[in-house]
């Protein structure tokens, strides 16, 4: 019997080199007295998955020295420090909390794609007086897409709202102040879902 599995086994590297690793599994996984073509097969597929791990592996690599650089692009810039001890950590420098500070306030983009409809919105709003960059912002963008005022914080226009635009407005955290509707029957009024 030994004989047999040694003659699959030559059989099997008599065309080409074999990862070690893939061969060995196949071999063990087909169990004692299993023909060529089971081995084969084994073989071949764990040679799938192993190709499938490295490339996942790869990837991952790949990721990991993305992410060391962009780390030691925070540390050259002073954003990040990180400690010198035997469990090194990473935090915050007072420069990368001014920057933060900085991107957090920072507003989107006030215009965006506008397509009209046939029913009117109105927008209306009550966002707070500490928040009055946002609310400027509002105002701006409201403009560019098409509404007009007709009141300071309400706002009407044939236009359909753009999914963006409600997205900013959440990552803003004003979307709580503002009210959206839709006109579809004279007399009535349905809100529009912020979702």
């Amino acid at each position: 019997m030994k004989g047999g599995i040694m003659i699959k086994i030559l059989e099997l590297l008599k065309d080409k080199a074999i990862d070690n690793a893939d061969f060995l599994s196949a071999i063990l996984a087909s169990g004692y007295g299993a023909s060529m073509s089971k081995i084969e097969y084994k073989y071949k597929k764990y040679q799938r998955v192993s190709q499938e791990q490295k490339k996942q592996l790869k990837d991952l690599m790949a990721k990991r020295e993305r992410l060391q650089k962009f780390l030691s692009k925070l540390k050259h810039d002073g954003l990040i420090n990180e400690t010198s001890d035997q469990n090194s950590k990473f935090y915050i420098s007072s420069k990368g909390k001014a920057k933060l500070t900085q991107l957090k306030n920072k507003l989107p983009e006030k215009h965006y794609k506008t397509q009209t409809q046939d029913q009117p919105v109105i927008i209306s709003f009550d966002i707070p007086e500490k928040l009055r960059k946002k609310r400027s912002w509002l105002r701006e963008a409201l403009k560019n897409l098409g509404f007009e005022m007709v009141h300071q914080s309400v706002w009407v226009g044939k236009i359909k709202i753009p999914k963006q635009f409600i997205l900013d407005l959440g990552e803003m955290d004003i979307l709580e102040y503002i009210e959206i509707f839709e006109i579809n029957k004279t007399g009535s009024l349905n809100r529009i879902e912020k979702s």
